[in-house]
């Protein structure tokens, strides 16, 4: 089931549908914490834990090194989530429009996609970068507890800028780890 969600999660962001692809993503992301921790039902807790755990990852894959952080959310999303009320870290913000997302089954009309690296109030709307879908996809990948996970060859992922297939990824944590610290060695 997890490998079905990458395959959407990708095959939509290749057709630019980053909203679709985000709830694929979202749902490979609940399914892998969902086998994780032997569990049918998960809690805002255990999306926090696996934000914050994952965060350096996460954030190299799909958000840039440098961004205008913390940032006062628009109303529209304080509407949604009211104690969202004060300035938020990239995590937080990553936090909520995962779990709204899962919550509704499609991205909150509060949020918007935008190929600019780093989150942006415009029109009353919270625009994140669409490369947090392959943030979240890449997470799922190589997660630990993914390591039987099959998929297709046809498909695969970049990790920064190394493309490589899913299905040689597969619980493959140590790769992408190798793939950050190979960056921050080189800046």
């Amino acid at each position: 089931m997890i490998g079905e969600h990458i395959e959407e999660a990708i095959d939509f962001t290749d057709r630019g549908l980053f909203p679709l692809a985000f709830v694929s993503a979202c749902a490979a992301v609940s399914e892998t914490l969902k086998k994780a921790n032997e569990k049918d039902v998960l809690s805002e807790d255990d999306f926090r834990h696996f934000i914050k755990e994952n965060w350096e990852l996460i954030s190299f894959m799909c958000l840039p090194r440098a961004f205008p952080l913390p940032l006062n959310v628009p109303f529209g999303v304080k509407r949604i989530e009211p104690k969202f009320n004060v300035h938020h870290g990239a995590d937080e913000i990553v936090l909520l429009v995962i779990n709204k997302t899962l919550a509704l089954g499609r991205l909150p009309d509060e949020f918007a996609f935008h190929a600019d690296a780093g989150f942006e109030i415009k029109s009353g709307k919270l625009y994140i970068p669409h490369t947090l879908v392959g943030g979240l996809l890449g997470i799922a990948v190589v997660h630990p507890i993914n390591k039987d996970e099959t998929i297709d060859d046809k498909y695969w992922i970049n990790i920064s800028d190394f493309k490589m297939f899913v299905s040689e990824l597969w619980g493959r944590i140590d790769l992408a780890v190798r793939i950050r610290k190979f960056y921050l060695e080189r800046d």
